[in-house]
Parts: C-alpha cells; sequence; structure tokens
C-alpha cells in the first residue's frame, strides 16, 4: 500500500472528507488530494500533525514510504528547474553522483 492509499483509506475510515482533513491540519484541500495520489510526500511538519490526527506513529508513515521505493521523501525535481538553479550557480548532486573533487578538498583540509 502506498502512503496516498493509506492516509486516503485512513481518512474515509475517520468518516472525514478531504477538505476536513485539510482544515484540521492547516493545509489546502488539494495539498490532501495530492498526497492521496501519490503525487507528493508531506514534509515533516505535516507528516507529524497527519500521524496526531490518523492516531499512528511518524515511524509507520515513514515505513510506508520506505517500502515504497520513497527514500528521498518524496522530492522531484525537473531538469527545468535543475537546469535553472545551475544557471544561477548552484551545484546539483544527482543521485548515485560522488564528486572526487569534493573528497580531495576535504582530505586536503584535514592534513
Amino acid at each position: 500500500m502506498t502512503l496516498g492509499k493509506f492516509i486516503s483509506h485512513k481518512r474515509k475510515e475517520m468518516q472525514m472528507t478531504q477538505e476536513e482533513l485539510a482544515n484540521v491540519l492547516h493545509v489546502s484541500k488539494s495539498a490532501v488530494a495530492k498526497w492521496e495520489t501519490d503525487g507528493g510526500i508531506p514534509d515533516r511538519d505535516n507528516l507529524k500533525k497527519l500521524a496526531r490526527e490518523m492516531r499512528v506513529s511518524v515511524d509507520e508513515l515513514h515505513r510506508i514510504i520506505d517500502k515504497n521505493g520513497n527514500k528521498d521523501g518524496g522530492i522531484n525535481i525537473t531538469e527545468d528547474v535543475i537546469a535553472t538553479l545551475e544557471l544561477y550557480g548552484y551545484q546539483i548532486k544527482r543521485p548515485g553522483e560522488f564528486w572526487w573533487v569534493g573528497f580531495f578538498i576535504f582530505y586536503n583540509l584535514r592534513e
């Protein structure tokens, strides 16, 4: 079961609409809809509020996220966003990339 399906199931079990859950969590209805359709994952603060409201632990929510391969917290940045950030001088480290330059700089600073 994905986190979205879990949230949807628990919300319905609690006999709440998306709008009612959104109001309790102080988020938009579209945020709840996005989570329930696996379009995103709640941030840390919203995960805590969600866990409290649904009477589950944050660890349980994290296990659901991890089980479905979303160990990056649901962050999904498009290539357009990356290109824009790089245009402004940011260096983007993609998953699985290893930067040798940083390692050697760190190593030389320690000597």
